[in-house]
């Protein structure tokens, strides 16, 4: 450690660190003389502080270039004669005064408007020109006399240093403090200089001091000139990158943001508030709240003051019929009929947003009689920033943000913009309010809310889909088969990695009676033909049989299958083609294998019913079912998973219930007394789905409640006035004719046109043709077997499949379990045991409880599982029987998940 520290010392003390801090100091000059060459080139203009300023950082960076040529003769490279650094050195003196000059010119043009030179820099510029024509004339003519250096040119080097500091920076630096004390500067400017005295010249004249002390007693150390560089440097940088923000030189139109705020999380909370908020009061509160959290502007400093309100009710107007002093003032600008007025009036609708500062600074260098007017009205009105809040060229609003709202610290670009999509959004607001329409924007906002999500599920579903396709394209691989002499022969190593059983040994395998049944339609047909089979791992296989030009022969090719190949066979079914995107969902994405799972039929009518649950789904719109009441539950796990919700309550309303109903739906007013308990669309707010059996059965007041939510997203309490908002996706379901009922007048007219919007029913069994029929029992019973081996003796055979069609029943999930049974008999018929040929968890129709029990006893390892079956059964030994494990383990679990 002693060592390493004795290392960093003499490392620090030596001319290697003064090199390496020239070369920074360098780079960092450099660095800020391309930018503001780069921003006069595109200003198109060069100011007096501008061209100043470039001649201090390049007279300051030729003396770095010096230092820098001298240490590298003295570290690297000796044989450099030393005339040459002898001359530089003499030039760097010459460009030190230069150096001095810009800097005092720099710093006293910034407090003027036009930078004139006075009489006393003229005089000390024709001394300086005079002490650098010196310096020159000894660089030149004492050339060759670099070792005979006179006492004249050393007292010239330590007058110099004295001189510039004495004469030229402390009477500049007075002059420029006494005119922002005395004149009256924008406040952005007496900001720009406090930091440029403060950081830049304050180090400046510090390092300066401190090398004319070392030059005076000709003691030269590398560890002061190192740290005089490094100081000054991380003074330049530092200065220079404060004062950037800050329209410094005008190289910008407004201040720059120096930090980021969190708006977008600020502005969704307001937004929301924003939607339901009834008066002008709540907006003035919401608009100091914004500005509070949002840009650091005290909550009393903001105002929101709007023109006219001729439908609203506003106490303030009702009670006093009179305007404030700023009120009358902005009556007054904008009502004005000079030609002045006007041309206020053209600019505050042209900046959207006036900022005292910034205009003050503007009116400094560019003054005219319109800044000079916008100056006076914002003083007038004591305003920091004027807001002003349109709607079709009209003024309906503004916000005046008071001058002490937000002390030392401007308002920067950023924040403007942030301002302006605050005002948009208040202006439409504002409008709904004087025309009564804020309830169409809370439902309008709903609607985009609904679609968005939706979208948003679709464009999943598409990458979903679209990785599927590339997954299988990475290893593309394309099966020969030939068959001859009724034997089937692989053509190549693809075909026996797709095809992984031998086709002409297991003839009553699924894959190889696909294969047979091909071969046999390409020898009756003559042509190609097309199957879909499946490989070891279950996916689709694509199997096309091409007639050879031998007789009896055929060529069979396999592959997965592509985009085309998916869509191309149930396109033709669809009632509208341009649904194929949902049709390729359904063969590609998990969420169309649940539903495949729930519906294993290809029909017309249960594909085009397939692809409206799956659209369903994937959005959260209410939603209205008419189908068997033993498919409601299943159908309603499958769009609660897929629209990706975590909670699930099931309401079974009861005529004889209605209070009861109406308190677990929505709570009930406090002020009634009785027991407040969370309501369901609290419980469930943004988590959850409610599914309503027997709709009809709800009183017609709470009908009318349901229809108020589901159409604008907030409910009031029973009994009460209360707004709260809920984002809890409704799915009802009724067994009765809901619009006999509305002609009745047993129910409500405004739930029924919402429940309209989206309805989903499902295709009565007996109305099903043969086909899709005879699709759905090949279905359930694929799924059904679980074991390959044993498909062939269980097949149904076409009697036993025409006898459960003739007999289909009403419901799904009945003819599913009736299939099961048909199966079960004819497995103990064959002596098969049931635990190997049938599928256990045949009969499970939600997602989350088919994961789990597919895991068995591994599903006690995971917590989020075990909490999801607790919350199912709320029985451990319901969860022991149904994972199959003992209900030892079921506890033991439970209390180790805090779940008991």
């Amino acid at each position: 450690m002693i060592i390493l520290f004795d290392s960093i010392s003499h490392f620090i003390v030596s001319a290697e660190f003064l090199f390496f801090t020239e070369i920074v100091a360098s780079i960092v000059k450099v660095y800020f003389l391309f930018f503001l060459m780069l921003n006069a080139f595109k200003c198109k203009k060069m100011t007096f502080p501008l061209g100043s300023l470039l001649i201090l950082l390049l007279s300051g960076l030729l003396g770095d270039c010096v230092w820098l040529i001298k240490l590298y003769r003295q570290l690297y490279d000796s044989s450099i004669d030393y005339r040459y650094i002898i001359f530089f050195i003499r030039l760097a003196w010459a460009f030190h005064i230069i150096q001095f000059q810009a800097l005092c010119l720099f710093v006293e043009s910034l407090t003027e408007k036009k930078m004139k030179i006075g009489w006393r820099q003229k005089v000390f510029m024709s001394f300086n020109f005079l002490y650098i024509l010196y310096f020159v004339y000894l660089a030149i003519f004492n050339f060759n006399l670099h070792d005979q250096r006179t006492p004249a040119e050393f007292f010239m080097m330590n007058f110099c240093i004295v001189y510039l500091l004495s004469f030229l920076v402390l009477p500049s630096l007075y002059i420029t403090i006494k005119k922002l004390r005395l004149t009256d500067c924008p406040k952005i400017l007496k900001e720009q200089l406090t930091i440029l005295i403060k950081y830049l010249l304050f180090p400046y004249v510090a390092t300066e001091c401190i090398h004319g002390i070392l030059v005076f007693k000709k003691s030269y150390f590398y560890v002061e000139d190192s740290f005089s560089a490094l100081i000054f440097t991380f003074a330049i940088y530092f200065a220079m990158r404060k004062v950037m923000g800050i329209r410094f030189l005008n190289f910008q139109n407004h201040v720059q943001a120096t930090k980021t705020f969190n708006f977008i999380d600020d502005f969704k909370n307001v937004l929301e508030k924003l939607s339901y908020t009834n008066s002008v009061a709540e907006l003035s509160i919401l608009t100091q709240l914004f500005f509070k959290d949002a840009f650091g502007i005290r909550a009393d400093s903001s105002h929101l003051l709007v023109r006219s309100l001729a439908n609203v009710q506003t106490k303030t107007k009702e009670q006093k019929n009179e305007l404030s002093s700023r009120e009358v003032t902005v009556e007054r600008c904008i009502n004005g009929t000079n030609e002045l007025t006007h041309e206020m009036v053209q600019a505050i609708k042209q900046h959207k947003i006036l900022i005292y500062d910034e205009i003050v600074f503007n009116n400094f260098y560019q003054e005219n009689a319109l800044n000079q007017e916008l100056i006076g009205f914002l003083e007038r009105i004591n305003a920091a920033i004027f807001l002003p809040i349109f709607e079709h060229a009209t003024l309906i609003a503004y916000i005046i943000v008071d001058r002490d709202g937000r002390l030392n610290e401007f308002f920067s670009n950023v924040e403007r913009d942030e301002m302006l999509v605050f005002a948009r959004y208040l202006g439409n607001i504002i409008h709904l309010l004087q025309n009564r329409n804020l309830t169409l924007l809370i439902a309008q906002e709903k609607e985009l809310r609904e679609e968005l999500f939706q979208k948003h599920q679709e464009i999943n579903q598409y990458k979903e889909s679209i990785r599927s396709f590339l997954r299988s394209s990475r290893q593309r691989k394309i099966g020969i088969i030939f068959y001859k002499n009724r034997k089937f022969t692989f053509g190549n190593q693809a075909a026996k990695e797709l095809i992984s059983v031998d086709l002409n040994a297991h003839m009553g395998h699924p894959l190889a009676k696909t294969c047979k049944q091909l071969v046999e339609q390409v020898e009756s047909y003559k042509a190609t033909q097309q199957s879909v089979g499946l490989d070891a791992q279950g996916n689709k296989l694509i199997l096309v049989g091409i007639p050879s030009l031998e007789h009896n022969n055929v060529i069979i090719t396999v592959y997965y299958p592509e985009i085309a190949d998916v869509i191309k066979k149930q396109i033709d079914l669809l009632q509208n083609p341009s649904e194929w995107d949902y049709l390729l969902y359904l063969e590609t994405t998990k969420s169309g294998q649940l539903i495949n799972q729930l519906i294993p039929g290809s029909g017309s009518q249960l594909l085009n019913f397939k692809i409206g649950l799956l659209k369903i789904a994937l959005s959260r719109k209410a939603l209205f079912l008419q189908m068997p009441e033993a498919d409601l539950l299943p159908t309603v796990e499958i769009i609660h998973h897929i629209s990706l919700r975590e909670k699930m309550q099931v309401v079974n309303l009861q005529a004889s219930k209605n209070v009861d109903s109406a308190i677990q739906l929505f709570g009930i007013n406090p002020l009634l007394g009785f027991e407040q308990k969370p309501s369901l669309l609290e419980q469930l707010n943004n988590v959850g789905t409610l599914f309503i059996q027997n709709i009809h059965l709800l009183d017609i007041e709470l009908q009318e409640k349901l229809a108020e939510f589901i159409k604008y997203g907030y409910y009031t309490v029973y009994k009460g006035d209360q707004r709260i908002m809920s984002d809890v996706r409704v799915i009802v379901s009724s067994h009765l004719n809901i619009e006999s009922l509305v002609h009745e007048g047993r129910f409500s007219q405004c739930l029924f046109n919402e429940l309209q919007k989206t309805t989903l029913s499902m295709p009565s069994l007996s109305n099903l043709a043969h086909e899709e029929m005879h699709d759905l029992v090949d279905g359930f019973t694929q799924q059904a077997l679980r074991s390959p081996t044993f498909k062939n003796l269980l097949e149904l055979t076409e009697r036993e499949k025409n006898t459960l069609i003739d007999d289909r029943p009403m419901s799904l999930m009945q003819f599913k379990a009736k299939i099961q049974q048909v199966l079960t008999h004819k497995s103990k018929k064959n002596k098969v045991e049931d635990s190997i040929v049938l599928d256990q968890d045949y009969s499970i129709a939600d997602p989350t409880l088919l994961q789990a029990a597919r895991l068995g006893k591994k599903a006690l390892k995971d917590p989020k599982m075990m909490s999801m079956l607790w919350n199912k059964f709320k029985n451990q030994n319901k969860i022991a029987a149904f994972l199959g494990v003992n209900r030892s383990s079921i506890n033991r679990r439970c209390k180790e998940y805090d779940l008991i």
